[in-house]
C-alpha cells in the first residue's frame, strides 16, 4: 500500500514539472513581447493564458479566416511580431514574411514560422510554413496578435 502511494505521488510531481516546463518554454517563446508579470497561468493550457495576456498587451487583434488572411498578413508586416494563436492547441510566430509558399486551402501565400502545438499534453516545436502549423481553415478560433 505505501509502495502504491509512494508511485501515485511521484507521477503527480512528475506530472506537474512537465507542465511546468510546458509554460516555461512558452514564457521564453513570446519574450520581449508579451509580459507576463506573475500572472496566474493554467499549466494544463498554457495557450490559453496566453491568449488572454496577448488580447490585453496587443498593439491589435485580428480573428483569422479564409476571408481575411491576405489583408491580415499585409497589416502584420508592418508590425514588428506577429503570433498566431489557433484555440488552446497552437501558437506561431511568424519568422519570415517573405519566405512564403502558396496554399490552395487558404488562398493566400502563407510565410514561415516557428511555433508550438499541444497534442495529448505534449507541446510539440514546428519550424515551417504556416499553413502546415495552423492548419486548414474552419471552424476553429485563430487569432491573429500583433505589437509595433
Amino acid at each position: 500500500m505505501k509502495n502504491s502511494i509512494v508511485i501515485l505521488f511521484l507521477l503527480i510531481g512528475f506530472s506537474l514539472s512537465a507542465q511546468n516546463t510546458k509554460l516555461e518554454v512558452l514564457k521564453e517563446f513570446v519574450s520581449g513581447t508579451i509580459n507576463f508579470n506573475d500572472e496566474f497561468a493554467d499549466l494544463g493550457q498554457p495557450i490559453m493564458t496566453i491568449n488572454k495576456l496577448a488580447e490585453a498587451q496587443a498593439d491589435k487583434t485580428i480573428e483569422l479566416t479564409k476571408d481575411n488572411i491576405e489583408e491580415t498578413l499585409k497589416i502584420a508586416k508592418s508590425y514588428k511580431t506577429c503570433i498566431i494563436t489557433v484555440g488552446v492547441h497552437t501558437i506561431v510566430k511568424v519568422t519570415d514574411f517573405e519566405d512564403c509558399s502558396p496554399s490552395g486551402a487558404w488562398g493566400a501565400c502563407m510565410p514561415m514560422g516557428k511555433g508550438y502545438v499541444q497534442k495529448s499534453g505534449v507541446l510539440n516545436e514546428k519550424k515551417d510554413y504556416i499553413k502546415n502549423i495552423i492548419g486548414r481553415p474552419g471552424s476553429q478560433e485563430r487569432k491573429v496578435f500583433l505589437f509595433k
